[in-house]
């Protein structure tokens, strides 16, 4: 197993990106960005972001946009304790070179988390002319915690069938609230 995740190259002609946080143990095993829970999140929201902005999101699948991370160094707690790139790791200036390599030629970039947007805080500079979107991260533990009501401020229960769905349509309204 490597301890580096490359990103994901996505297809010619999509014009919108996406920072996550940085690898995981999911990742490492398959060698592919948001693998598991948060990758099948990720696909559900692009279903709501293609239905309203086409345009920007032309594919429901994750892996038809450029993807990458804060950090492509591995975290997680069974391998070095952490979750997240530390701030030294992602400022050190050859990761901000990667991360703006990684990023250009893109239109629209939008960040999942804290670590995704402090790298992109750190680099949209070069970027003047890109839209930079902030977004909670996909995990099942930030959309818990972080979203208790629906769209419509109803109190979403935690556990029922479509707990997962309301909090993910309150987190794309967030991105296309940006956007408009």
């Amino acid at each position: 197993m490597s301890n580096i995740v490359k990103r994901n190259e996505g297809i010619p002609g999509i014009k919108t990106a996406f920072i996550f946080a940085c690898p995981g143990q999911e990742e490492e095993k398959s060698g592919r960005l948001v693998n598991g829970q948060t990758g099948k999140n990720l696909d559900a929201m692009l279903v709501y972001l293609k239905a309203e902005m086409p345009e920007l999101f032309p594919s429901v699948d994750r892996y038809d946009y450029r993807i990458t991370n804060s950090s492509e160094s591995v975290h997680y707690m069974a391998f070095d304790g952490r979750t997240e790139p530390s701030r030294k790791e992602i400022k050190s200036p050859e990761n901000l070179e990667r991360l703006a390599s990684d990023i250009s030629g893109y239109d629209v970039i939008i960040t999942f988390g804290n670590s995704a947007a402090f790298a992109a805080e750190e680099i949209k500079g070069r970027f003047p002319d890109v839209r930079f979107l902030y977004s909670r991260h996909l995990s099942f533990l930030s959309l818990n915690s972080g979203i208790k009501t629906d769209i419509d401020g109803n109190p979403i229960q935690r556990g029922a069938p479509d707990s997962t769905a309301k909090r993910l349509e309150v987190a794309t309204d967030e991105i296309l609230r940006q956007l408009r």
